[in-house]
């Protein structure tokens, strides 16, 4: 994985603070693969209702993100990251013991009020050279990934032995275990000397344009995963508990090429290039799934959806490190990953909506849609920015 350049202390901070967000993210991502099944049979219980359940905690992360970014560079990174993983231990009790799916969406909104994320990201920034960032938070988006792929290979046994409440006990027990995993790791206790962010930071630098970035990736995930679960089922014949067969091999075979591809992009400084070609990638794989597809040409489509989706994860947080500076970091990631978890949200509310009044193939279309958009318009504006220079 090409992690020899890093030094000790790099090294000794990333793969803890991997840990602990994949340990957080595994409880969040233990629902995907389930959730919208298992959900049916809760009192309230409409596809709209439980898209909002499995978004709603991205619009809690999005109103925090910044305010909780904004206080760890007072009071420094570990105390902040201390009191989101509490509140998400709170919110997954409070899912547990959920009895409709109302009580389930406050649950996740209390578990989305835990909005570490921009946190944890300014906490590797602060504590990694430029040179090394790529890799640092290429470590945390693997923890990232191999949550999810953890999830997809325990989420079905899990919840024929627990249930769904039983899921949401489990991820508590997760966030208990991320407390312990930061009392080990190094610094993070010291507020910024200087907190002062000017007012227009980051308007021309790029930031903004990252922010929307993360704000269509999210949101074109969550669709997918509110409608490609029935998709599996309905159309390619595989049983939810089959479902791994193909995410597992996707997602190792697209980490193997992951981090050799991002080291090469970080030398030649070209990261922000590959957003574009991403995107369509991205778009393109997701209107592939509409298609039956053979197995080989399937478990191509998710090896090239899982690439571009960790290549995202990677390079933009990255970029946005190197745009923010080193003061006032935390509330500039808080403003990146503000769009992020809104994202989330946005898209378990349309996805949920869309598959209620349209079915999965139109979620699918139109989250394919969404990235297609998107990639049109970064392409665009790189062309006329090369024009100008």
């Amino acid at each position: 994985m090409h992690f020899s350049s890093l030094d000790k202390d790099e090294f000794a901070l990333g793969w803890r603070l991997t840990l602990v967000v994949a340990m957080r993210m595994l409880g969040l991502f233990l629902i995907l693969p389930v959730f919208m099944l298992l959900a049916r049979d809760m009192p309230g219980y409409t596809p709209t209702l439980a898209g909002i359940a499995i978004g709603v905690y991205g619009l809690t992360q999005a109103i925090l993100q910044q305010p909780l970014g904004r206080l760890s560079d007072r009071l420094g990174r570990r105390r902040v990251i201390v009191l989101g993983l509490i509140t998400f231990g709170l919110g997954s009790v409070m899912a547990a013991l959920a009895t409709s799916i109302q009580g389930l969406i406050v649950g996740r909104a209390l578990q989305g009020c835990g909005a570490i994320a921009g946190v944890t990201l300014a906490w590797a920034a602060d504590a990694s050279r430029p040179s090394q960032r790529s890799t640092v938070m290429g470590m945390i988006g693997m923890g990232i990934g191999a949550s999810f792929l953890l999830s997809i290979m325990i989420s079905v046994p899990l919840s024929s032995v627990v249930g769904l409440q039983g899921i949401f006990w489990f991820t508590a027990l997760l966030g208990g275990l991320g407390l312990l995993v930061l009392r080990n790791v190094p610094g993070g206790d010291r507020p910024e000397t200087d907190t002062v962010v000017r007012r227009g930071d980051g308007m021309n630098s790029g930031i903004h344009r990252l922010a929307v970035s993360v704000f269509f990736l999210h949101a074109q995930l969550t669709m997918l995963f509110v409608a490609l679960p029935g998709v599996l089922v309905a159309d390619y014949g595989l049983d939810v508990s089959q479902h791994w067969k193909i995410y597992v091999p996707g997602m190792l075979i697209a980490a193997g090429v992951l981090f050799p591809l991002l080291r090469i992009l970080a030398r030649l400084n070209r990261e922000h290039l590959v957003l574009p070609w991403a995107f369509l990638v991205l778009g393109m794989s997701t209107l592939a799934f509409i298609m039956p597809l053979p197995g080989v040409a399937l478990m191509i489509v998710v090896v090239l959806f899982f690439l571009a989706f960790n290549l995202l994860e990677a390079t933009m947080p990255t970029l946005v490190s190197h745009l923010s500076g080193s003061h006032g970091r935390g509330w500039m990631m808080g403003r990146y990953t503000t769009f992020q978890f809104l994202g989330a949200f946005a898209g378990g509310v349309l996805g949920g909506w869309l598959l209620e009044h349209s079915g999965p193939i139109w979620t699918l279309t139109v989250s394919a849609w969404l990235a297609g958009v998107w990639a049109l318009f970064l392409t665009l504006e790189l062309v006329f920015r090369n024009r100008e220079i």
